[in-house]
């Protein structure tokens, strides 16, 4: 079936998507206090205004730090002391570009028979997702969500009017409870995980903060992983009354907890060469409008969602990536459909192959004995298995807004997505395949099925969209012919939205069928 995996022509290859300058960020105003002391910047006053009153003067190191607190290093030092956290932000590390991606470890889906088009909450599912930038003000840190919506070149005089327009806003206003050895600011971020700051919210209500913690903290080279604990209440809502009397309030609501993860990383410091977007293919995008160009008008840009993939000999046909794209399994997935989405993983291996990257895409199952990996951990991408009844499944992904380059991706593969599989094949497919035409499906069926599904969730973590018209391509009279199906598969795309594949799809072994390659390795910039 998976034949038609060799698809989705003229992607990358092809001059419509060819490579583009990269865009030119406007950022937003830099700071200059560089040490513990002194600093009189009108920033200071600004901070002021946002945080309140001036903070307090730091402290001795070990008054803080004290010989209790655990520690990891990393991008940022981490140091939990009790039950406050804290973060030891390095003067390199200020002023730079990272990500903020928010995903559940726990989530309170507590009704799996949600109404149609509702999906509940789950292990995996993404709440946050949003640029942040670290500042230093005098011995306060300002935590600012800059955006890349509007840009222009920084040497164009327009650029001053794009900054003016384009202030970031602060999330928070910490201080500088003391200072490490090479002067970095030390802050407790306890509040930014435990009480309603929405940008770091992952759930609904009003956030009790006694019955919100931080539960662990990691550090590594270029992220800091955060867990915590958040509780939330919903106020009572007055219930429909009638007679002029006004409606009386409903009774106290239940409590409901998550545990929620964080994922702050640093955005690439050399940003990807992005690659023009083309409406006439069927990439996600990411879009900015330009305001300094020489059309005489803004302009706007929009680029592809694309991996970073660079050969690692970038004169051979066929090179090893420099970095290959690891899918990991969940292993909450049943024992018996594991096999089949690791053949899904690997199904895409010839596509990649096509265009010049060999084992480019990789099926690993997630280490046994490492307590510090996370399937949260934006720095995974992993397909996940959900308890719901839901008949779907999703493959959405993370990416530079900056540039489009993925640094993530997640599917979401609902348990019940079986049942809807089994129903499209029974209906289309039982006058032509016996073993159709008995519940339950045997395995070899229902895992062929079911690596159809996985195999198009990863097209969308790929960056690829639906392909919603390259059906149209294949004659009708040529689709009723087992022999050119066989060749040619049912459709021309794994990403097409037709229903199912056929009995004749599903039974070709061949992959003799070659196409325009549907990925092309990332252009070094």
């Amino acid at each position: 079936m998976l034949n038609k995996l060799v698809v989705i022509s003229a992607l990358l290859f092809a001059g419509a998507c060819s490579t583009a300058p990269a865009p030119k960020t406007a950022p937003s105003p830099q700071r200059n206090g560089q040490g513990p002391s002194g600093d009189t910047t009108r920033a200071g006053g600004d901070s002021a205004r946002a945080g309140g009153n001036a903070p307090a003067q730091p402290r001795p190191y070990n008054r803080v730090i004290t010989r209790d607190a655990k520690t990891r290093r990393g991008m940022f030092a981490v140091h939990r002391v009790n039950d406050k956290l804290y973060f030891e932000i390095p003067k390199n590390e200020l002023n730079k570009d990272m990500l903020l991606v928010g995903r559940f470890t726990r989530a309170a889906a507590a009704n799996p028979r949600l109404p149609g088009g509702q999906f509940g909450s789950y292990g995996g599912d993404q709440f946050a997702e949003r640029t942040l930038r670290w500042d230093r003000s005098g011995n306060r840190i300002i935590l600012r969500s800059p955006s890349f919506a509007i840009v222009a070149d920084s040497s164009n005089p327009v650029y001053r009017a794009v900054q003016a327009a384009n202030y970031p806003p602060v999330i928070a206003v910490l201080n500088v409870e003391t200072y490490g050895p090479d002067s970095a600011a030390v802050v407790d971020v306890t509040r930014l995980y435990t009480t309603s700051i929405a940008e770091f919210t992952a759930i609904r209500g009003s956030l009790d903060e006694r019955r919100s913690f931080v539960e662990n903290a990691l550090a590594f080279p270029d992220n800091v992983e955060v867990e915590a604990t958040q509780t939330s209440t919903v106020s009572p809502t007055p219930s429909g009354g009638g007679g002029g009397g006004g409606g009386q309030s409903q009774g106290p609501q239940p409590a409901q907890s998550v545990l929620a993860h964080w994922s702050l990383v640093r955005l690439p410091e050399k940003p990807m060469v992005p690659r023009r977007w083309d409406e006439r293919l069927g990439y996600f995008s990411i879009a900015q409008v330009d305001f300094g160009t020489t059309e005489q008008r803004s302009a706007d840009r929009s680029y592809i969602s694309r991996w970073r993939l660079e050969k690692k000999d970038p004169n051979a046909a066929l090179s090893e990536p420099v970095k290959p794209l690891v899918y990991y399994v969940d292993p909450a997935t049943p024992e018996q459909w594991k096999p089949w989405v690791r053949k899904a993983i690997l199904d895409w291996q010839p596509a990649f192959e096509a265009a010049g990257l060999k084992n480019a895409i990789i099926a690993m199952d997630p280490p046994a004995n490492d307590p510090d990996w996370s399937p949260e951990d934006v720095r995974h991408t992993v397909i996940r298995w959900l308890p719901s009844t839901i008949e779907n499944a999703q493959g959405p992904h993370v990416s530079d807004p900056r540039t489009g380059e993925i640094l993530n991706g997640s599917v979401r593969m609902f348990h019940n997505v079986l049942n809807l599989q089994r129903d499209w094949y029974f209906t289309q497919a039982s006058p032509l395949d016996s073993r159709a035409r008995t519940l339950p499906f045997p395995d070899s069926l229902m895992g062929r099925l079911l690596e159809f599904v996985v195999a198009h969730e990863i097209g969308h973590t790929l960056g690829l969209r639906h392909d919603q018209i390259g059906s149209s391509t294949y004659p009708a009279d040529s689709v009723r012919s087992a022999s050119w199906v066989h060749r040619m598969g049912h459709a021309p795309s794994i990403m097409t939205t037709r229903a199912s594949t056929t009995s004749r799809s599903l039974k070709t072994t061949s992959r003799s069928r070659t196409s325009s390659p549907a990925l092309a390795p990332t252009t070094s910039s």
